[in-house]
């Protein structure tokens, strides 16, 4: 079987597809895994501040996998990237991870995701769920990167990643229905709408628009195109 897998990149992606579909909607693993998502929204934030010359006070992350990255900006307009910054940065770092899993970089996949676990758990989440989630989910990829089971590394590295792309669409859609329906109620478009008098509805269909890019590039670019060869050779030689 796994000599079969090692020989079928394209039937080994499609597998980890439906497997990473079918994580997201467990009610405890499913909100485990989408956290890394969650993770990247938030750092994204705390990124844009330090670049921007602001403040991480803190990020708090919790099991319902929702975020909290409370900063400190300088200039409204600051603030305003800080806020503009979540959604698409997770969508493209999931999209990063995603390359690295189909082009033969797993390894890079592990050593991204504990950079950024590691570098908030050091700096910046302080909640006790939040560094739970973080030390559990390093050991995770410790364990993987110490067995060094190839198959194994590719499947986890190509499904966590189409977890996160897959979360970063959802959760954009649902601010985005928020931004229509309850603008107070959504998050960073309303710091947006907050910070540049635009309503939150108008930011929701750019973020919508940007991370709606991000995503299509990645899918356009990363998602193999099977080849049914192997399997065909197979059944020529059964028959």
């Amino acid at each position: 079987m796994e000599d079969l897998l090692k020989g079928n990149p394209d039937l080994l992606f499609y597998i980890s597809l439906i497997f990473s579909v079918i994580v997201i909607r467990l009610p405890f693993i499913g909100r485990y895994f989408r956290s890394v998502n969650t993770l990247l929204h938030e750092s994204g934030h705390a990124l844009m501040a330090i670049l921007s010359s602001g403040e991480v006070l803190r990020i708090e992350l919790s099991s319902d996998t929702s975020g909290v990255a409370v900063t400190r900006s300088r200039s409204g307009l600051k603030a305003f990237l800080v806020s503009a910054s979540g959604y698409p940065f997770a969508a493209a770092v999931s999209v990063l991870l995603l390359a690295f899993s189909v082009k033969g970089m797993e390894v890079w996949v592990l050593y991204t995701l504990l950079s950024v676990a590691l570098l908030n758990l050091v700096l910046f989440v302080r909640n006790t769920y939040g560094i739970t989630w973080i030390v559990t989910f390093t050991a995770i990829l410790l364990v993987l990167y110490w067995f060094e089971n190839q198959t194994a590394i590719h499947l986890f590295t190509v499904t966590i990643s189409l977890v996160s792309l897959s979360e970063s669409v959802f959760s954009t859609l649902q601010v985005f229905y928020l931004g229509f329906a309850s603008p107070k109620k959504s998050g960073d478009l309303n710091n947006m709408a907050k910070f540049s008098g635009v309503p939150a509805w108008f930011w929701g269909i750019t973020i919508l628009a940007l991370v709606g890019i991000i995503v299509y590039m990645g899918i356009s670019r990363y998602f193999p195109i099977p080849h049914l060869s192997h399997l065909t050779n197979r059944i020529e030689f059964v028959n």
